[in-house]
């Protein structure tokens, strides 16, 4: 495994996939690409508000992406960051095809059954439609204390 994908988004979930493909990628050797996907602001918002939007929109987004970088390559993994505009699912498996990519890895958000069949899953679907196995990650539950 040379090429390691995640798809990050700031959540919880792509926190915990940040980590994982961390830590599969040490051991191997394997380059890491991060991959942000952001739906672009409506132009109904009208100027300023369209461009205070998108401003805002990116710095989170460049945020994120420079986390994920910094982590990284504080393990002394070689890691680069994208950013992308539109369809979440459309531009995580063309982004994957195109550098590659011989693992997806990417955080679950967890909205659980319900939601996931009306809201529909980004992560469901990616790993439904990619041609490279896909490591869907839960994020981390707080351990709870046991009385003694």
């Amino acid at each position: 495994m040379k090429e390691i994908m995640v798809a990050i988004d700031g959540s919880d979930g792509s926190v915990a996939a940040i980590d994982e493909a961390v830590e599969l990628a040490a051991p191997l050797g394997a380059h890491i690409t991060f991959l942000s996907v952001r739906k672009a602001p409506s132009s109904l918002l009208g100027t300023p508000n369209y461009e205070c939007r998108l401003a805002r929109d990116l710095g989170v987004t460049r945020a994120a992406v420079d986390a994920a970088l910094k982590k990284a390559r504080g393990a002394g993994i070689e890691a680069r960051g994208e950013m992308v505009e539109g369809n979440a699912v459309d531009e995580i498996l063309s982004f994957a095809d195109n550098c590659g990519a011989d693992l997806i890895v990417m955080g679950s958000r967890g909205h659980g059954a319900l939601a996931g069949a009306v809201l529909g899953s980004v992560s469901s679907e990616v790993a439904q439609h990619a041609n490279v196995p896909v490591l869907v990650t839960k994020q981390a539950r707080p351990r709870r204390l046991q009385a003694a």
